[in-house]
């Protein structure tokens, strides 16, 4: 099992955050502008709470980019099937497990993490990510590429999140108290 911490400052508080990630839109339109083909949503759904979403979605891959004795087992499109589970626990803290597998590989990534409000427009999420292949031998090469492919896509996700709010998601946040 190969694991990392990611931790993304995000320039909002909690109400803002909660108000975009329960957001249906925002996690379409995320996934078609970093490449998806096409996403799917079977749940979605959001409570005070609560956000409980599964989606999946094809992307395209660039088997260039893996090493060649993996390249005959990668599909030059993937669905990769998302489960994510977000709780409000308090009205500064949130915590999540997230879950992201590509359907038909031998490979799965889990993350727990949390999101607190540091202040009113400031909040920072820490994921520790686990990322496990059951390949006996390729295993931990296999483990590291999926690795490699989830950093970059969390990259790229960040700097979605980012621009996303930078239009009016994060300034017109109003803080309920």
């Amino acid at each position: 099992m190969l694991e990392f911490t990611r931790r993304d400052e995000l320039p909002a508080g909690l109400d803002r955050l909660w108000a975009t990630f329960g957001d249906p839109a925002y996690a379409r339109q995320k996934y078609l502008a970093l490449g998806s083909r096409e996403v799917k949503i079977p749940r979605f759904d959001v409570s005070a709470t609560g956000i409980e979403v599964e989606l999946e979605r094809q992307v395209r891959v660039d088997r260039r980019q893996w090493p060649r004795w993996s390249r005959p087992a990668v599909a030059a499109v993937q669905t990769l099937r998302h489960r994510s589970s977000w709780k409000r626990v308090s009205p500064s803290r949130v915590v999540a497990t997230l879950e992201i597998a590509p359907v038909g590989q031998p490979v799965r990534a889990e993350g727990t993490g949390r999101i607190d409000e540091v202040a009113p427009a400031h909040a920072v999420m820490t994921v520790r990510w686990r990322v496990s292949s059951p390949v006996p031998v390729l295993g931990r090469r296999i483990e590291r590429l999926f690795a490699q492919q989830l950093q970059a896509a969390l990259d790229a996700d960040h700097a979605f999140t980012l621009h996303w709010g930078s239009g009016h998601a994060f300034r017109d946040a109003k803080r309920v108290t």
